[in-house]
């Protein structure tokens, strides 16, 4: 019994939802076919009514075969609806004095082109991935696009009852009772239709209020004793009682009526259908993704609508995506698996022999009412609505879209909006800021541990080397922040001896930053500031050289370092040189005596340390073996590496005369976790830990000034640690 329960549930739910997604693509397939086969093109309205029902049908028989989302319903689209009758008017009226079936040849034509253009886009665009690149169009754009199409319907609903293609025309078909009237109705059917969406989610209401206002149109005309015929002369009801729908399905038979010219002034307009298409299909893919809790492949959809929109273009159809509604409407009457494109489209295909019959008996209000809500629904979501997700700049865009859509018309909306959002990134990646760190060498030092004679030097004059840390991509917008930061260091009272601009966290910069810093660095080429730039790669190599170049006056010294820490290293030893300080100092003796100050047992300190010369390349320490030892630098030049798990070498830092090495590992009673290679000819002076814990039982006095030369290091070096976490954390 359950069983037969649950079987019946698969099959009746997606009836049901397909009786309502037929009726709704009937009713939208009415309204589409009004907007556009209206006026001149009336005697093809039974045509246009069958090609947007195959149209569904295609779409949805497409996009439920192929789709991640199987619940997915396609349908043509009202976005896509506006720009299409705005291109149809705008081609029948440039071929205003030609026969009548070459008006009608050419509208289908512009259907044909446009659902081929859109597919073809769609598809390439997911055959060669490109969905994802598609998403970082702006967002204010795609609005202003959606919103902008929403303008599009309305000036299309409000022409389709009064037959007035501008304002002065409307306020003269404003004196026209009959057209008073029907406009009167659509404004009020719109409204009801609007607001029962607004306000229940049933969408069976809005089809009761469909059937309910063509039920009182013909109880009105009963009572005011008017035939439909009347209503028709009256433009009331649509003035295609003869119209057939043949025409739709053998469209290549009118190729050889088509005005070819009308179709290459309107591509420009027809241009955006796929990029209103991709825009839309990508945000209800999200949406969906959001509301269903499934990974859906942009990629994979942008392909399957591609190909059903190819298939519709073969009939002279109209385009269209997966519609979020109706899609999430299937989930919520669980019509499970793939049975809800396939069961509407089988409902739509019933309908397919009635479809002219029902058109022409629809009054033109409620076509035009549900044109006029769906754009004022497009308006309000995508130009109002927005708002609390968007910054005002932006925002700003969007009504900037829509105000020149309405003005000087689609195309040209949307390129001047482009225009301004382009603008408006600019401005807004401009602020942002690419100086990630300022310092001086006095607090931004290198990985090179020294003397506390070298240290004292670096602290007292450490700002005369200057670090500038860049971050993000640099273009014309942003260079100005940089060109300014090493203005005011250079002018400075007391400018730097050596500035360094380090590169390593950005992402890339522009021909016109390139020229930016090497203009900014002639300038102050004879300021006597030496540059250095890290980290070496191509466009750090594209300034030097060019700063460099010979032929220009002045040339700048620019030397270029393979990492920031390298060129700090090279800055201080250039600062410490000019103070003397060459850090190869040999006396042992007189380096205690300028860290520890005068004591009568420094003589007996040293000679209980080992003296050992090593020469450059020999090995100090290796990691893994046990820390018994501390030493200490007297002349040459160390580093301190790892092995990486690729078998690559890193250099920690670099130590030169005064240094002390391993006494961390030698504390913590640990093993050495890195290995001291030795750069220069070096001597050193070794403590060995027996020896250390000699002195603590026979000679505390000796013992407590190892002890203090040993906290000396570590206190400086956890200073100097301090001082560089303050800086990155202004």
């Amino acid at each position: 019994m359950a069983a037969r329960f649950v079987a019946t549930r698969t099959i009746l739910n997606p009836l049901i939802f397909a009786l309502i997604a037929g009726l709704d693509s009937l009713g939208t397939s009415i309204a589409f076919a009004a907007l556009i086969f209206s006026g001149p093109l009336a005697s093809a309205f039974g045509a246009g009514v069958t090609v947007m029902l195959l149209s569904c049908v295609i779409l949805a028989v497409g996009v439920a075969w192929r789709s991640g989302c199987p619940t997915s319903l396609a349908q043509v689209q009202e976005a896509n609806i506006g720009v299409l009758a705005t291109a149809a008017a705008a081609a029948v009226a440039a071929i205003g004095h030609a026969p009548e079936g070459t008006k009608i040849a050419t509208v289908f034509a512009l259907l044909s082109i446009g659902s081929l253009g859109t597919g073809l886009l769609c598809y390439l665009s997911g055959r060669f991935r490109f969905g994802v690149l598609v998403r970082f169009l702006p967002y204010s754009v795609v609005a202003g696009f959606l919103a902008g199409s929403g303008w599009l319907l309305v000036q299309g609903a409000v022409m389709m009852i009064s037959g007035a293609s501008d304002a002065a025309g409307l306020i003269r078909a404003l004196h026209d009772p009959a057209a008073t009237t029907m406009l009167g109705c659509t404004l009020g059917f719109a409204l009801a239709l609007g607001l029962s969406l607004r306000l229940s989610s049933n969408p069976l209401l809005a089809t009761a209020i469909l059937f309910a206002a063509i039920a009182l149109f013909y109880a009105a005309l009963a009572a005011a004793g008017l035939s439909p015929a009347d209503a028709r002369r009256l433009n009331w009801l649509p003035a295609a009682a003869g119209s057939s729908g043949s025409i739709a399905l053998s469209p290549l038979h009118m190729v050889e009526q088509v005005d070819w010219s009308a179709i290459l002034r309107a591509l420009p307009l027809l241009a955006t259908l796929p990029l209103i298409t991709i825009a839309g299909l990508l945000l209800n893919a999200g949406g969906l993704e959001a509301a269903t809790g499934r990974d859906i492949d942009p990629n994979r959809e942008l392909k399957v609508a591609g190909a059903a929109n190819l298939a519709v273009g073969l009939i002279g159809g109209a385009p269209g995506f997966t519609g979020l509604s109706m899609t999430l409407l299937a989930g919520r009457l669980a019509a499970r698996g793939r049975s809800a494109g396939i069961a509407t489209a089988l409902v739509l295909c019933l309908a397919l022999p009635f479809a002219v019959e029902l058109a022409c008996a629809v009054p033109l209000f409620v076509a035009a009412g549900l044109m006029l809500m769906l754009g004022c629904e497009l308006l309000h979501d995508w130009a109002l609505a927005v708002r609390k997700n968007l910054p005002p700049l932006e925002w700003a865009v969007v009504l900037a879209i829509v105000l020149c859509v309405v003005v000087f018309g689609f195309v040209t909306g949307i390129a001047l909006g482009l225009v301004f959002a382009i603008v408006t990134f600019v401005y807004t990646y401009a602020r942002l800021p690419v100086l990630r760190l300022e310092a001086s060498g006095r607090d931004r030092r290198s990985s090179t541990e020294r003397s506390p004679a070298a240290n004292a030097i670096l602290d007292r004059h450490g700002h005369l080397i200057q670090v500038i840390e860049l971050q993000g991509y640099l273009f014309f917008g942003t260079v100005d922040q940089v060109v300014r930061a090493i203005r005011r260091r250079i002018e400075a009272t007391d400018p730097p001896r050596c500035l360094i601009l380090d590169f390593r966290n950005v992402s890339g910069m522009d021909s016109a930053a390139a020229a930016g810093f090497v203009k900014i660095f002639r300038r102050f080429a004879a300021a006597e500031v030496a540059l250095v730039l890290s980290p070496a790669g191509p466009d750090v190599a594209r300034i030097a050289d060019e700063a460099r170049d010979r032929d220009a006056a002045p040339a700048t010294p620019v030397t270029v370092e393979r990492d920031l820490d390298h060129a700090l290293e090279a800055a201080e030893d250039r600062l410490l040189a000019s103070f003397g300080e060459t850090g190869q100092r040999k006396d042992i003796a007189a380096h205690l005596l300028r860290e520890l100050g005068p004591h009568p047992r420094l003589s007996a300190l040293v000679s209980e340390m080992e003296r050992i010369a090593l020469g450059a390349g020999e090995t100090l320490i290796r990691a893994g073996e046990r820390a018994s030892d501390i030493y200490i630098l007297a002349s040459g030049r160390v580093k301190v590496q790892i092995t990486l798990g690729t078998g690559r070498t890193m250099r920690l830092r670099s130590m030169t005369a005064g240094a002390v090495l391993g006494e961390v590992a030698f504390y913590l009673g640990g093993t050495r976790t890195a290995d001291v290679i030795i750069e220069e000819d070096a001597v050193l002076f070794r403590l060995t830990g027996e020896t250390l814990r000699r002195l603590e039982a026979e000679d505390a006095t000796l013992a407590v000034l190892a002890h203090r030369l040993f906290a000396a290091t570590l206190a400086e070096r956890l200073s100097l640690a301090n001082r560089m976490v303050q800086i990155m954390g202004a």
